[in-house]
């Protein structure tokens, strides 16, 4: 996409945003019990901006938490990583988040980001799905096991 600006022409291209780590919690009191973190490549020569986050999270087939929030996220050139925290589904108890601490899992991850560019807003889907090993003694934070499938 292209759009021309008094100082020449804007290149534009979605960033592509892949799942870092997803994080189940001990339920501890204020502490949010899912926390997913994306990695967002930025390929563009400059900064972007959110204006809308919206994701969802399912762990084995289980629907696990979603969160939908109006904010503005700076998305420099390359690299960011954005930890999110999950709202729980109502069916999403703390047994079954118990459940998901430790082994491997399946994970299915769909979102959009509403972006601020200069070539006006964008709206870009991302999906991802893979397993992921949880509870691993390596790290706090749960890492891919493998290479995940996107979509």
């Amino acid at each position: 996409m292209l759009a021309c600006t008094p100082l020449g022409v804007w290149l534009y291209e979605d960033p592509r945003v892949t799942v870092s780590r997803v994080r189940v919690g001990a339920g501890a009191q204020g502490a949010a019990p899912v926390l997913v973190a994306l990695d967002v490549r930025n390929p563009n020569d400059y900064t972007l901006s959110t204006s809308r986050l919206e994701l969802r999270l399912s762990l084995d087939d289980l629907p696990i938490g979603r969160m939908d929030r109006d904010s503005s996220v700076s998305l420099p050139k390359g690299v960011a990583t954005m930890a999110l925290p999950l709202v729980p589904d109502r069916a999403t108890t703390p047994a079954r988040l118990r459940a998901f601490r430790t082994g491997v899992h399946r994970f299915v991850i769909e979102g959009r980001a509403t972006l601020e560019t200069p070539v006006g807003r964008r709206r870009v889907r991302f999906a991802q799905e893979g397993e992921m090993a949880f509870g691993s003694p390596a790290s706090p934070a749960s890492a891919p096991a493998g290479p995940g499938g996107s979509r």
